[in-house]
């Protein structure tokens, strides 16, 4: 294991499985990230503009990337995530893998 130096997991939601499948693979084209791992048959509680509490089906996405990729993370959320306001949670990495940070470096272009 090694500190971490950058890395980063991101972790946002999207409602139905094909949109969650489209966003992942534009943010892996872009070389954006690394990996993105779906999590489907996730459940979202919660209150919207003052409304009542809703409890809706999700796609739980966790991206793997890199803090120097964040800005332009962000533009793509803003282009593309289909939500008016989308769930965007960035966790520093403390440690990773020696092989796996090689690997993510490599498939993001740094």
């Amino acid at each position: 294991m090694a500190k971490g130096h950058g890395e980063i997991l991101i972790v946002t939601t999207i409602d139905h499985e094909d949109k969650a499948e489209e966003f992942a693979r534009g943010l892996l084209e872009k070389q954006l990230a690394a990996c993105v791992t779906r999590l489907p048959k996730a459940s979202s509680m919660y209150r919207w503009e003052f409304s009542e509490v809703t409890d809706n089906p999700e796609v739980l996405l966790l991206i793997k990337s890199h803090h120097l990729r964040l800005n332009d993370i962000y533009r793509y959320f803003e282009e593309v995530h289909p939500y008016t306001v989308p769930e965007i949670l960035v966790f520093e990495v403390s440690e990773i893998g020696e092989a796996y940070r090689g690997w993510l470096m490599k498939e993001i272009g740094l």
